[in-house]
Parts: structure tokens; sequence; C-alpha cells
């Protein structure tokens, strides 16, 4: 399916935006043919020398009343002072919807507030975590709430946790079944400690995705974008889940880093966080837990790497896949994570 000039133009009429599209690229540019589900994000230039992104949806993950509400918690925030694009309204609202090829479509309009940031380093990441307990202090001042879920909540459904492949792989003969069950003790008590104590911590909208690609800098202020996965969440979950994600899932490090300092950058996050937010003693006392389960049973680790378990495992290399168990097993014991 082809989206072009003409479409885009449309869709920027539909939000009193009547200058013409001189180029246009696509950040996304997805369809699927036997669904007919899509989702192409597509950068504007117009001739009078702003620049736009144009998204147009259809998926049942992202249903039109969430996208709205999506754009207003983005808006709120800009309200709020927080650099975030912002958005434009068609007739009252942020979303809406207009027909291609036969096909209905959610759309929004936003300003392009820069390229993604391409590298970090230990002053960024406490950036980020300033950032993160800005929009995070925001939310929970304001009462703000989506009513819709995020991709990374700590005791639910977590994209980061790779418990069930670690599952996955016991029931294929492949580990070990006393380090496993080791494993799955520690894993099992700290995570129903965890249940006990979720509903009392403090929830609310988050922005969902704090990797670097929806991260930009316009002068020396640091901003985000993207706001496709922003859902409520508990927040120290949010807090920490999405600080290793920046500190470990991003090979771009400053120069003067390697894999072994990703540990400090989390500890950078932390901090920037906590400087702007300071944690609870409910939040503290989870935090453990929550770094616990996250760091052993972080996905990729268990699943992508190229030293990850599962590679580990059906290359036949028992000895370095005994060791990575018994780490996976001593960062689930951790009880001594400072904040």
């Amino acid at each position: 399916m082809d989206i072009g000039v003409k479409d885009i133009s449309k869709v920027l009429f539909f939000y009193n935006i009547n200058y013409d599209v001189v180029n246009h690229n696509f950040f996304i540019n997805g369809f699927d043919e036997k669904t007919l589900e899509a989702k192409f994000v597509i950068k504007a230039d117009l001739s009078n020398s702003q620049s736009f992104v144009v998204k147009f949806i259809r998926q049942n993950m992202n249903p039109h009343d969430v996208i709205e509400k999506q754009s207003r918690f983005s808006e709120h925030l800009r309200s709020r002072g927080i650099l975030v694009p912002k958005r434009y309204k068609n007739n009252g609202v942020f979303c809406s919807t207009c027909s291609l090829n036969g096909l209905m479509f959610d759309v929004t309009v936003e300003d392009y507030v820069g390229e993604e940031i391409k590298f970090i380093d230990n002053n960024l990441v406490y950036k980020v975590g300033q950032l993160m307990a800005r929009n995070h202090c925001i939310a929970e001042e304001d009462k703000l709430l989506i009513n819709a879920s995020t991709l990374f909540d700590a005791v639910g459904h977590n994209e980061v946790s790779g418990y069930n492949d670690l599952v996955r792989l016991k029931n294929e003969g492949l580990i070990n079944q006393k380090i496993f069950n080791d494993i799955n003790s520690v894993y099992e008590k700290k995570i129903n400690r965890l249940k006990t104590l979720w509903g009392v911590l403090p929830k609310y909208a988050t922005q969902g995705d704090y990797s670097l690609n929806n991260l930009t800098f316009i002068g020396n202020e640091l901003g985000v974008f993207d706001f496709n996965n922003a859902g409520d969440e508990t927040l120290i979950g949010d807090m920490i889940l999405e600080g290793l994600l920046v500190a470990y899932e991003h090979d771009d490090l400053a120069s003067d880093l390697a894999d072994g300092d990703k540990l400090n950058l989390f500890r950078s996050f932390v901090n920037g966080y906590i400087s702007q937010r300071p944690l609870s003693d409910k939040e503290k006392y989870a935090f453990n837990d929550i770094y616990a389960i996250a760091k052993g049973m972080w996905f990729s680790r268990i699943l992508y790497n190229d030293d990850s378990l599962e590679k580990l495992l059906k290359n036949h290399e028992h000895e370095k896949a005994e060791v990575l168990l018994q780490k996976i097993y001593q960062d689930l014991i951790c009880e001594n994570f400072a904040v």
C-alpha cells in the first residue's frame, strides 16, 4: 500500500496546514496484506520550511480513543514545560479518521522536533532519568491516566522479561532441573511479594518507551516524542525497567565506555531520577525486588545476545550456559541495590 504526497496533504489540510509538501520520508512504513493492519509514520517537509510528523494508524492494539488520550497526555506534559512535539487539532480532537484506498485510518499530526540521540554516556542517562522523573511528577500531581496498559509491567505483561522463555528452555530439557528450581524459587518468592504491594504503589500515565530513538536534544534541552506506547504504569516499575532498557540495550556508547560500564549507566539514570522525584518508603522497599527480577530475567541475556542462554544451549556450550545460569541466580538474590 502506497502513501504519497496527495495523502499527506489531505491530512494536513484537515489540520489547517495548507503549505505544499516538498519532501517526505518514512520513519515507519508497515502494512500487513493479510490483516490489513498498518502503521505509517512520515516526516513531511513543507514549502514554509516547517516539518511535521504525520501518522496513519490502523491497528487493533492502538484504538482510536487510546490514541486521542495519548495525545492529550502528551499535550498536558507540553503545557507543563516538558519538551514534547506540539500536536494539532482537527475539529477539537487530536486523532481524526480518514479513508485511504478504501480503508479507514486514525491520523495525527505533530511537530517534528529533531533527530534521535545517537550515543549515550553517564551525563546523558542522568538527564534521561531526570526527564522521566519530571514526567512522573506531573502525572502524579495532576492525576493523569490513559486507561491503557504499557509494554513494561514488572508483575504483568513485560516485554523485557525472559522468564517465559527460561521456562520454555527448561521444558525442552535444555536446563539442569536443580539450577532451574533454585532460580524459579527466588523468582516466585520475589514476584509474589511484589504483587502484594503493587496495588498501593503510585500508578499513573507514562510515556512508555524511553528508548534513545524517542529522545532528542534541542539546544541543551532534552525532549521525548512518540507516545504510541503511552499508558498507565506503576511509576517505580516504569523507572527501573525503562532505566535498564536505556542503559543495557543501546550499543552506541560514548567512546570512553564499554559494555562493562552499563551497570554504572543504570546507576546514573537512577540518580538522575531520584534527584527530581525521591522515592517513597514503599517504593524503596519494592526497588530491590523489581531490580532483581528485571536484571535476572532480562530478555536479551536469555534470548537475543550472541552469548544469550538460548544460543549457548543450542550451540552445546554447556559450561558457559551453567556460568550464565549462576549469574542469573546471583542477580535474582540481590538485596542491596542502594537508593
